[in-house]
């Protein structure tokens, strides 16, 4: 069962959310513990995307993995939903429209590792690829706290302490 978290400071119902976004991110993690992230100016970022309409969650996130790490994933990898954060929004960003964000967490497990010469990128769109890191799974939370501590960018601590939140959550629920 997913856990679901809200944050609805504006009290809305949901009669009144005029717009759903739903994004999908992944914790990429091999069998032998090192997951893959990503990490630029931006800070600590997973493999994410935003689902379009009739398309499935699942596939949304198969396809960002594969456009942005060059991995095809399949039948023996495992892709599981295991954590939802929704923040409900009124006037967001000052548009007139009600907003919820859905945010699902998925935890992917494979061992292939990225691949950019599959997406037969051109040197120029190559550059523009954000960075990907290997991290060993065990020092993963450490990392992030060592990087809030350090980082100044106020959004680039926020988003380094939810992606912090969601993998202790992980944590629990898989018993690693």
């Amino acid at each position: 069962m997913i856990e679901i978290v809200k944050y609805n400071d504006d009290d809305l119902k949901d009669s009144e959310i005029d717009q759903v976004v739903t994004r999908v991110r992944a914790f990429i993690v091999s069998t032998k513990n090192d997951m893959i992230v990503g990490h630029d100016e931006n800070g600590y970022q997973l493999i994410e995307t935003y689902v379009g309409e009739n398309e499935s969650l699942e596939t949304a996130l198969g396809n960002a993995i594969y456009n942005e790490c060059g991995i095809s994933l399949d039948a023996k990898d495992q892709v599981e939903p295991f954590y939802e954060i929704r923040y409900y929004n009124r006037n967001y960003k000052e548009s007139g429209i009600n907003r919820l964000s859905d945010l699902i967490y998925f935890l992917v497990t494979t061992d292939k590792l990225p691949n950019y010469k599959k997406l037969k990128l051109s040197p120029r769109e190559m550059a523009e690829k954000m960075p990907l890191e290997q991290i060993r799974r065990s020092i993963f939370a450490k990392t992030l706290k060592e990087y809030i501590e350090e980082e100044e960018n106020q959004l680039n601590k926020v988003k380094a302490k939810e992606l912090l939140i969601a993998f202790e959550k992980m944590k629990e629920i898989y018993k690693f």
